[in-house]
């Protein structure tokens, strides 16, 4: 899966998204700190269990995840909506996916491997690239080889 050059800066550099989930004509956004993990094309979040996000995730795993930065140096600035269905991995088998994204985010264990913590994977399937200049493009990871 070839990610848009735009799409994939921010998935490396910038370590926060919102996080959009809906159930029922509901929708919720939560700020997330995520990982992104090129050789699997998916990005990691984790949460408590007991949350909004997570209960509307297991009703509808259809999710949108915001990436921005604010212009610095020469970045343009640019905002990605990715689309993907999020999984909440079993717990006996999400050690990979807990270590990456703690290693992306030292300090943060209280939610990453605190009790009750669920790993969330969201799988890439699109994405809607918006520049400052009112560019817009859609990707599709079903029109790029693997």
């Amino acid at each position: 899966m070839t990610i848009p050059e735009k799409l994939l800066t921010l998935l490396e550099k910038e370590k926060l998204c919102f996080l959009s989930t809906s159930h029922q004509d509901q929708p919720h956004v939560s700020l997330m700190n995520f990982t992104y993990l090129h050789e699997k094309g998916l990005i990691v979040l984790t949460s408590r269990a007991d949350t909004t996000k997570m209960s509307y995730m297991q009703q509808n795993p259809y999710v949108a995840l915001l990436f921005t930065h604010l212009s610095s140096g020469n970045r343009p600035p640019v905002s990605c909506t990715v689309y993907g269905k999020a999984h909440v991995e079993d717990p006996d088998k999400d050690s990979f996916y807990r270590q990456a994204h703690l290693q992306r985010h030292p300090g943060m264990e209280p939610f990453i491997t605190g009790k009750d913590i669920a790993v969330i994977t969201v799988h890439i399937e699109s994405a809607s690239i918006a520049t400052i200049a009112d560019q817009v493009s859609n990707w599709s990871a079903e029109q790029t080889p693997d």
